[in-house]
């Protein structure tokens, strides 16, 4: 059977990896005299979810201290609840607690809460300063929380009620979102809230090398099924280190090997299917990648494709020289896990997203624009920057013909000998 999986989030705690720094964070925090709220930030499918899943789990929460005679762990997902109103949030948090909780005593309240169609902050004090008497600390892990904030049902005397439940009546919040929940609210108002102050950001970033190694050698260790040296290293450079693409990475590599294929058929097979498969998750993360981001992106992989020199080496140094927002491009790329750094270059991390981003810009065969629209274009005043090199145009599809134009306006005159064209030439 292949151990490898990345249709789910993981629930079986043998199954789950990495995460060390983040958790001890999480739960030095709840266990703190104050047991103060955290808030996990990462990109989709980095494993958010996972992690709340683990954090979730009786054996895991008791183990790391957790325990059920003083804490509550509830697990709530928001996912898709695009209407869902303060009060139905309650409710589904309150049955979530009724499921979840170990004191008997309370369930008879909490069920009795949960059913009565309306209620307000003041019988969730009681409820919850009840459950503190009794010693227990309620923490409600709370997946695709955006789908909270960014509703209009949610006011600001929400946010404060749920300020006030996490600092004076024994509750504690565990929020996983995309973003930072200030950058989630959906007006200045919520914003301004003092509730986003409560906590303390925990971004999940993409597996280290060791990480993903621990992985690999727990998925296949006493088996038939065992990687090679080699294979460990295709799997990381293909996967780099997201779990979901290492594991999609690991799959296909063993459904090759099922196959009976070998050496350079094995390689191909495994990297097409990969393409295949993770087509929809860089649709994704291309698509919430800013301007400035893209442009990034492309003079990164366009860097890449240059005759090594001292000039065309993707650092700091160079990237800076090219584009005065590399710097922050690259943290926020880095963060979210588009890009790796290595001895202080740049690279985006799986050549599988360079190849897609190709394809994505770069116009297939007899699907090009003609020379006239190009040149229609370019006469409209849009593309000014791009006019000395008309005949480049029609290789990009439209849409991109002004990302082009911007990345030929910045580099124009930055880019050494080779000018900005020839930079954006080795695209094609």
């Amino acid at each position: 059977m292949n151990p490898f999986t990345f249709g789910n989030p993981i629930k079986d705690p043998s199954r789950f990896y990495g995460r060390k720094a983040e958790i001890r964070q999480i739960v030095n925090r709840l266990l703190s005299s104050a047991h103060e709220s955290t808030s996990i930030i990462g990109e989709r499918r980095i494993g958010k979810t996972s992690l709340l899943n683990h954090l979730a789990h009786p054996e895991v929460s008791a183990g790391l201290g957790l325990t059920p005679d003083k804490f509550c762990l509830v697990y709530v997902d928001f996912q898709g609840l695009t209407d869902i109103t303060p009060q139905r949030f309650w409710q589904r948090v309150l049955k979530k607690m009724e499921q979840s909780i170990c004191d008997e005593s309370l369930k008879p309240s909490i069920e009795k809460l949960g059913n009565q169609s309306n209620f307000d902050l003041f019988d969730l004090e009681d409820l919850f300063e009840a459950s503190m008497n009794k010693g227990l600390t309620m923490v409600l892990l709370m997946d695709e929380f955006e789908y909270v904030t960014e509703n209009p049902h949610f006011k600001s005397d929400f946010f404060g009620g749920l300020r006030a439940l996490a600092i004076h009546h024994g509750v504690a919040l565990v929020p996983a979102t995309r973003r930072e929940l200030v950058d989630l609210c959906h007006s200045d108002e919520i914003k301004g809230s003092p509730f986003f102050n409560i906590f303390a950001n925990v971004v999940l970033r993409p597996f280290n090398r060791g990480e993903v190694d621990e992985l690999l050698e727990g998925y296949t260790k006493g088996n038939e099924l065992a990687l090679t040296p080699q294979e460990k290293d295709f799997i990381g450079g293909l996967g780099g280190g997201y779990p979901i693409f290492v594991q999609i990475a690991g799959h296909y590599l063993l459904e090759g090997r099922a196959q009976g294929l070998t050496g350079e058929a094995l390689t191909k097979f495994a990297v097409s299917s990969f393409d295949q498969q993770a087509e929809s998750h860089f649709t994704y993360l291309w698509s919430h990648c800013s301007e400035s981001e893209k442009i990034t992106l492309l003079v990164l992989m366009a860097l890449g494709r240059q005759k090594p020199s001292k000039k065309t080496i993707p650092n700091l140094e160079n990237l800076s020289r090219l584009r005065a927002r590399a710097p922050q491009d690259l943290t926020a790329l880095s963060k979210r896990g588009l890009v790796d750094e290595k001895d202080g270059a740049y690279a985006l991390f799986s050549p599988s997203l360079e190849r897609w981003i190709r394809q994505e810009i770069v116009a297939a065969p007899g699907e090009e624009e003609s020379q006239t629209t190009a040149d229609e274009w370019l006469r409209s005043g849009k593309g000014e920057e791009l006019k000395e090199t008309r005949g480049v145009l029609p290789k990009f599809k439209r849409k991109y013909w002004p990302l082009m134009a911007n990345i030929a306006k910045e580099l124009s005159f930055e880019f050494a000998a080779a000018g900005a064209m020839e930079l954006i030439k080795v695209l094609i």
